[in-house]
């Protein structure tokens, strides 16, 4: 009897010992729902001790306590009550505050305890922390969401394929270009459901290429024709997509839709060929190279818009999804723990979350830049539409509202003119229209304004300045278009309306000779004045109010 009572002592010791060590919570009930049994673990867990605990119901235990924790203990007062009606085991999990605020989730394995005739006499508990896995699963779940963002709401088309370059997932974009209801139905397709044989056949072998090779298609526009015939310009990036040993089970893409571009791109040819048709037929030499001047620096901030687009595309930031994808694909099947123990793990939450933002302010200034890249296209359109105008009028005599025709050329060098910052002040006078030729009357003025433009960049004033004035006196119209730039020496006043005669490296000779010429054709005529060099000029274009005839 002696060693079956040791026996028995040393067991119980060991229980005791067990219960205690063990990293978890473990706790009794007796049938009326009091505590009888509360290990270490458990009475830690509720920052409390044994004596605390045991002996009461949780309907005791709950005065003084948070609103949690009455909760908790309420919850398991009716868990109790139900193992105790029905013998069940029941499985829950429940969040815990700790004394420093910290929370903590707990499974919780309850059931029944029975006595030696199988009678249960009241319910037990097991309580296991899964803290860890509901952080990662939290992570996870975070990291999904953002990731399914970029899918849904990303104008650019996403998609992932398989090693027969066959769809396996694709962005919300993506399916709306497809004509798809979802994404769902896009899985196990290819592009030959979708594109020509031919645009087909190349996609397929580019990416079978990256399979093979293991590079990346970086940068290639992609001229996209659909089976309904539907035309799209695409800048495309695509990686390989590997396993865990770093084999390329398949590729990953991005393309970024650049139709508008390439649409802007074919009207602008379309424009400068309608521009130089047109300015051959009416023959004003003068007219049309102002015109193509303005239109030049126009393309120029095409040029510009242009070039910012496709360096933003190029060095988008989207591109390193691929990185991100092989990341999270080599550690799928230890998502949980790479999110909460892993570095890079921890990290890239916040980073998706960077490069979300960063991709959204990348969207507007694409589209600040093509807001530009439209305005300049249309501004193109209007000076062309101008010059179309006074082509129409080749030789014909017309009533001429003087100040519109002055504006007029001022408008076809208004870009130089803004671009070099002169200040342009207008002094007209009331003066009825008057019978001229208006796209000789045009001409003379482009020039003029043109002639002016230089003459205050080689000034090389702080203020430059040109005034336009329109004045009547003795049965004439006065047009004088001043500047403070540069001047012109004594000696030049009598040469500069001579053939071939110019005193700038680029000029031609022939601009302000054949204004002369055109003013005398129409009975007035073209005159200059300066005081000297630094000293601004002054070019008069003199009209008759009644026509050549009385002149």
């Amino acid at each position: 009897m002696k060693m079956d009572l040791t026996g028995a002592y040393s067991s119980e010791s060991l229980y005791r010992s067990l219960i205690e060590q063990l990293p978890v919570g473990i706790f009794r009930k007796d049938a009326e729902g009091r505590y009888i049994l509360a290990n270490a673990y458990f009475c830690n867990l509720r920052d409390k001790n044994p004596g605390d605990i045991l002996g009461k119901t949780p309907k005791e235990l709950a005065a003084n306590n948070t609103e949690n924790e009455v909760r908790l203990l309420m919850e398991g007062a009716q868990h109790h009550e139900e193992i105790m009606q029905t013998g069940k085991s029941l499985e829950v999990e429940e969040e815990y505050s700790r004394p420093n605020g910290e929370k903590v989730w707990m499974r919780v394995i309850k059931s029944a305890a029975f006595d030696a005739n199988g009678i249960i006499v009241g319910s037990q508990g097991f309580m296991v922390d899964v803290t860890q896995r509901k952080r990662a699963e939290a992570q996870l779940s975070y990291e999904q969401s953002l990731l399914r963002a970029l899918m849904e709401n990303s104008p650019d088309l996403i998609y992932f394929k398989d090693a027969g370059s066959q769809f396996i997932k694709c962005s919300k974009a993506l399916v709306q270009r497809m004509g798809l209801k979802s994404g769902d139905e896009i899985a196990g397709k290819s592009d030959f459901d979708f594109y020509d044989e031919k645009h087909a056949r190349q996609l397929f072998d580019d990416e079978q290429k990256i399979i093979s090779t293991g590079e990346p298609l970086i940068g290639k526009v992609e001229k996209d024709i659909l089976k309904d015939n539907r035309v799209f310009w695409v800048l495309t990036n695509k990686a390989p997509l590997r396993d865990e040993q770093g084999k390329a089970i398949g590729i990953f893409g991005i393309s970024k839709d650049i139709t508008a571009l390439k649409e802007a791109e074919t009207r602008l040819n379309e424009v400068h060929g309608q521009l130089v048709d047109a300015s051959r037929q009416a023959g004003m030499a003068e007219v049309a190279t102002s015109v193509l001047h303005n239109v030049g620096n126009v393309l120029n901030s095409v040029n510009v818009s242009t070039s910012l687009i496709a360096d933003k595309i190029r060095k988008s930031r989207i591109s390193s999804l691929p990185k991100i994808t092989a990341l999270l694909d080599a550690h799928k099947d230890r998502l949980g723990d790479f999110f909460s123990n892993d570095p890079k793990g921890k990290q890239l939450p916040e980073y998706l979350a960077n490069l979300a933002t960063h991709l959204a302010l990348e969207q507007e200034e694409i589209l600040h830049e093509a807001d530009i890249l439209a305005e300049n296209v249309r501004h193109i359109k209007e000076i062309i539409a101008m010059q179309q105008n006074y082509a129409k009028t080749f030789g014909v005599v017309e009533m001429l509202p003087i100040a519109d025709l002055v504006e007029d050329a001022l408008r076809l060098n208004n870009d130089s003119i803004s671009r070099h910052h002169i200040e342009v002040v207008r002094e007209f006078a009331d003066i009825p229209p008057v019978p001229a030729e208006k796209h000789k009357v045009l001409q003379i003025l482009v020039n003029l304004i043109r002639n002016a433009k230089h003459a205050c960049d080689d000034g090389g004033g702080d203020h430059k300045q040109i005034t336009l004035r329109i004045a009547n006196g003795d049965g004439r119209v006065k047009i004088s278009v001043i500047d403070n730039g540069v001047g012109i020496p004594p000696e030049n006043l009598t040469r500069i309306f001579n053939h071939g005669f110019t005193t700038r490296k680029d000029g031609h000779g022939f601009g302000l000779h054949s204004g002369a010429l055109a003013a005398k054709e129409m009975g007035g005529s073209l005159t200059a004045f300066s005081e000297g060099p630094s000293r601004g000029a002054t070019f008069t274009l003199e009209l008759p109010l009644n026509g050549k005839a009385n002149v």
